[in-house]
C-alpha cells in the first residue's frame, strides 16, 4: 500500500526531488559534523604529569600547583617549573610542555600533541627553530622574525611552536619565577600575499560582471596566472580542506600573523553568500590554474557523462564530508587532507601524494580540470555555502509571502 508521503514524493518534478535530496544531505551533514566535533572534543587530551621529567630531567619529585608543575630535587629545593602552552598551527593547535630552570632558562620541550601534516613537521624538525627555542630565556620575545628564524614552507607551523612555547614561558615567569610576563608586540603582518589576494578578489569580482567576452577571458587568465605563480609557487598559500577543518575545530590562528587566511576565507564566504558565485576556484585557485594551463596546451575538454553526473557530484561531496568528519573526530585536521597542493608547490609529500599528483597532471592533458571537477573537497564546501544561501533565501521569501497573505 502506497502512503500519502510516497505519493507526494512521486508527484514531485525531478528538480524538486534533487532539491529535497540535497537538503536532506545538508541536514545530515550538519548532524555528522556536530557529532564528530563533540566526539573529538571529549576524547582529546594527554596526561601531562608523567611527562614533566622529560622537560625537567634533574627533578626528583614533581608537584602540581594549579596549572604549573614544580620540579624539586631530593632535598625538596625547587629546581625548575613546567607548564603547558598552546597555540594554533597550520593543522590545529600545538600543545607543548615546556621546562624552565630556577634561573629562567628553557631546559626542555616536549610536544604533547601536534596536528601538522608530516611534511610540515619534518620541516620544523630539520630547522634550527627548536634548538633556538631550547636556548631561550622566559623573558625573550620568542617571536618568529625577531629572535627566532622563520621556517621556509612551514611559516604557520613555526609561529604555532613559538606561540605555544611563549605562552608556557610567560605562565612560568609570572606564577613560578614571580617575574612580569614578557612584553609581546602584536604587529599586524601585512605584505605582498595579502595585497595580491585583495587585488585578485577585486579583479575577479569586476571581471565576472564584464559583458565583453574577450576582456572577461583576458582578466580571468590574468587572475589565474597570478594566483598560480604568486599564491602557489611563490608563497605556497592555496586554500586546503585542512584549513577548513582546523577552523571548524575552533583552532583559529592569530590574525596578526595570519591575516591572509582570514581575508581568503572571509572573501570566499562573503562573495559566495552575497553573490552566489565562487570567486576562488574559477578565478585564481593555483592548482586549478595549472590544470587549466595543461588543458589549454593539449586542447582537453570538459567531460562529465550525463548518466553519471549526479553520481560524480555526490562522490565529490562524500569525499569532502568524510575528510571533515575524520579531521574533527580525530582532532587532526591534517590527517584528512588529500589535496596534493604541498607536493606540487613545495615539493613536500609522501608516496600517495606524489602518485596522485602525477595522475592528476597526466589526466589534465585529457580532461579539463579533473581534480576540480571530480575530487576537490573545497568545491563541495563552497557548493554547500551556496546551497545554504539558496535555502535561506527561499525560506525568507516564503515567510514574507505568508506574512503578506496572512
Amino acid at each position: 500500500m502506497t502512503s500519502a508521503s510516497d505519493k507526494a514524493t512521486k508527484s514531485l518534478s525531478p528538480r524538486a526531488r534533487r532539491k529535497r535530496r540535497e537538503r536532506w544531505f545538508m541536514v545530515a551533514t550538519v548532524v555528522l559534523i556536530l557529532t564528530a566535533w563533540l566526539y573529538g572534543y571529549f576524547t582529546s587530551g594527554t596526561a601531562v604529569a608523567p611527562l614533566v621529567k622529560e622537560v625537567l630531567p634533574a627533578a626528583e619529585n614533581v608537584e602540581q600547583r594549579g596549572s604549573l608543575f614544580v620540579g624539586q630535587d631530593a632535598a625538596g629545593e625547587v629546581i625548575g617549573y613546567a607548564a603547558v602552552g598552546e597555540a594554533p598551527g597550520y593543522g590545529g593547535p600545538l600543545e607543548v610542555l615546556v621546562g624552565v630552570n630556577a634561573q629562567g632558562d628553557v631546559v626542555g620541550i616536549h610536544f604533547l600533541s601536534q596536528r601538522e601534516s608530516p611534511g610540515f613537521f619534518r620541516l620544523l624538525e630539520r630547522s634550527d627553530l627548536l634548538a633556538q627555542v631550547s636556548q631561550a630565556r622566559v623573558q625573550d620575545p620568542l617571536q618568529v622574525g625577531q629572535d627566532l628564524d622563520a621556517v621556509s614552507g612551514a611559516t604557520i607551523s613555526a609561529q604555532g611552536v613559538a606561540g605555544a612555547v611563549r605562552s608556557a614561558a610567560a605562565e612560568i615567569a609570572e606564577q613560578g619565577l614571580q617575574e612580569p610576563r614578557p612584553a609581546v608586540q602584536q604587529a599586524v603582518d601585512v605584505g605582498a600575499p595579502e595585497l595580491v589576494l585583495l587585488l585578485l578578489f577585486a579583479s575577479g569580482y569586476v571581471g565576472h560582471r564584464w559583458r565583453n567576452g574577450v576582456w572577461k577571458r583576458r582578466v580571468r587568465w590574468a587572475t589565474l596566472l597570478t594566483g598560480m605563480i604568486v599564491l602557489g609557487f611563490l608563497y605556497t598559500a592555496p586554500l586546503t580542506i585542512t584549513m577548513i577543518i582546523s577552523l571548524l575545530s575552533g583552532y583559529w590562528p592569530d590574525w596578526h600573523n595570519n591575516l591572509y587566511w582570514y581575508l581568503l576565507l572571509g572573501g570566499i564566504i562573503f562573495v559566495t553568500t552575497v553573490d552566489a558565485k565562487n570567486p576562488y576556484c574559477h578565478w585564481f585557485c593555483p592548482f586549478g590554474a595549472l590544470q587549466e594551463c595543461l588543458a589549454t596546451v593539449s586542447g582537453a575538454k570538459f567531460y562529465r557523462p550525463r548518466q553519471y553526473a549526479e553520481l560524480l557530484t555526490w562522490l565529490q561531496r562524500g569525499l569532502a564530508l568524510v575528510a571533515i568528519v575524520l579531521g574533527l573526530a580525530l582532532r587532526r585536521p591534517g590527517v584528512a587532507g588529500y589535496e596534493p597542493f604541498a607536493t606540487l608547490f613545495d615539493l613536500q609529500g609522501g608516496l600517495f601524494s606524489w602518485a596522485l599528483l602525477v595522475v592528476i597532471l597526466l589526466a589534465s592533458l585529457a580532461l579539463y580540470r579533473p581534480f576540480c571537477n571530480y575530487l576537490c573537497p573545497l568545491d563541495a564546501v563552497i557548493d554547500f555555502i551556496a546551497a545554504a544561501r539558496r535555502w535561506g533565501k527561499e525560506t525568507v521569501t516564503q515567510w514574507r509571502a505568508s506574512v503578506t497573505n496572512g
